[in-house]
């Protein structure tokens, strides 16, 4: 656990340290994510760098997207308040903000679909570099392993 890691919307500076242990942060105020700063090898591979630094821009997108979709849910989510207390109505009940809900909802139904399946697409890149690290013999992700590709490796390599 970070202990005095400073949290705030932009993960892009954060660089790997020379660690045996991925780094994690206390949720970010906007996004919600934990910032991560990847552990790294001296001796990493190339195809390590490549699966570290695919992590690393899958962080930033993740961050980017919840950022930005948190701070539009929560702005939007105010003028819906202060158009009810327009109108008189001084306290909001939870079935007056269901109606926010399904409407902020129905408005980003594509953009929350856009982002799973892209989200999906990462994901199973990450799963295929690490696959390719699996077959050359070397197990990726930080120095103390996925538990995918430890998973693996202890289930189907052949002890020749």
């Amino acid at each position: 656990m970070l202990a005095n890691f400073k949290v705030n919307s932009n993960l892009t500076s954060k660089s790997p340290i020379q660690s045996d242990r991925d780094l994690i942060g206390p949720p970010d105020s906007i996004s919600n994510l934990r910032p991560i700063i990847f552990a790294k090898s001296d001796r990493e591979t190339e195809l390590e760098k490549k699966y570290r630094e695919t992590r690393e821009a899958t962080q930033e997108w993740n961050q980017r997207f919840w950022t930005k979709h948190n701070t539009n849910f929560s702005h939007e989510r105010k003028q819906f308040k202060e158009l009810l207390k327009k109108e008189g109505n001084n306290s909001v009940s939870a079935d007056e903000m269901s109606v926010f809900y399904k409407q902020f909802l129905d408005k980003n139904w594509q953009s929350h679909l856009n982002y799973n399946i892209a989200w999906y697409k990462k994901n199973l890149h990450l799963l295929l570099l690490e696959f390719r690290e699996w077959m050359m013999g070397n197990p990726v992700a930080s120095p103390q392993g996925m538990a995918v590709g430890a998973t693996l490796v202890k289930a189907f390599r052949p002890n020749f």
